[in-house]
Formats: structure tokens, sequence, C-alpha cells
């Protein structure tokens, strides 16, 4: 798959490796000052809802290009792919973990505790692993690409 004659992943995977982490560490943010959720919550949001995507969408092109190209199975690309089939799923909890954090803490209700506390675990663990996992996916690849 090409877009303008250039490989599509390689342009898809620079959307996932700025998507994700931005959305990880304004999810952080967002969980550490309150007050910030209500300017910045549903930007962030979007941002997570659209690395998510770019992960998976780079998930699918990655496969596709090391098919078309006959690199499937090569050590190097073996471990990144590896990498990169877990990197969409880190980035879909931190997608869902921010939209409900968001959403739970727009109108405060005093039986929300337990869910808002909830929605705050699952942005931490997902904004944690999708940090982890993504740069170890790029640091794979960039290795894969250029030595």
């Amino acid at each position: 798959m090409d877009v303008f004659g250039i490989p599509a992943h390689p342009l898809i995977v620079h959307a996932a490796v700025v998507l994700v982490p931005l959305a990880a560490l304004g999810a952080l943010a967002l969980m550490l000052v309150a007050r910030w959720r209500r300017t910045y919550g549903w930007l962030t949001a979007t941002f997570a809802v659209a690395g998510f995507a770019a992960a998976l969408a780079a998930k699918s092109s990655g496969e596709a290009l090391a098919a078309e190209r006959g690199m499937a199975g090569t050590p190097r690309i073996s471990a990144h792919e590896a990498w990169g089939g877990w990197a969409p799923w880190p980035a879909l909890v931190l997608a869902i973990g921010v939209v409900a954090l968001v959403w739970l803490t727009a109108r405060p209700e005093p039986r929300r505790g337990p869910m808002v506390w909830t929605a705050v675990a699952l942005t931490a663990a997902g904004a944690l692993a999708s940090l982890v996992v993504v740069a170890i996916t790029g640091h794979l690849g960039a290795t894969a690409v250029w030595g």
C-alpha cells in the first residue's frame, strides 16, 4: 500500500508515534490537574482515539509492507512486528480510560466516585503501557530499517 509512491507504513507510524505519547502525557496531566479537564479533556480524548486508530493502521500497514517486500520473518522485523502487534491495545485502554474520565468528571455527581477511580486506573495503565510499548516498537523499527 503506497501513498504518492511512498509506502504507507512510515507515514502512518509517524501519526501513531506522535499522537499516542501526546495523548498519554496529556491524560497523565489531566489526572494530576483536575481543572485542566474542562479545557483540555476532550482534546486529549480526541488525540487518544486518533492515536489508537493510527496504531491499528500502523500494525496493518506494517504487516502488508513486510509481506510485500519479503521482509517477514527476518529477526529484526520479527521483533518489531511482535511489539507492533501489541501497540494498539494499550492505546485502546488509554482511549477508553481518558474518554470515560473526561465524560464522568464533566458534571460531578456523588455516586460516580468508583467509576471515576476505575477510569483513572484505566487511563494511568493505558498511558504508561502505551508510552513503553510505542517507544520499544519505534526503537525496534528504526533499528530494523537503519541498522
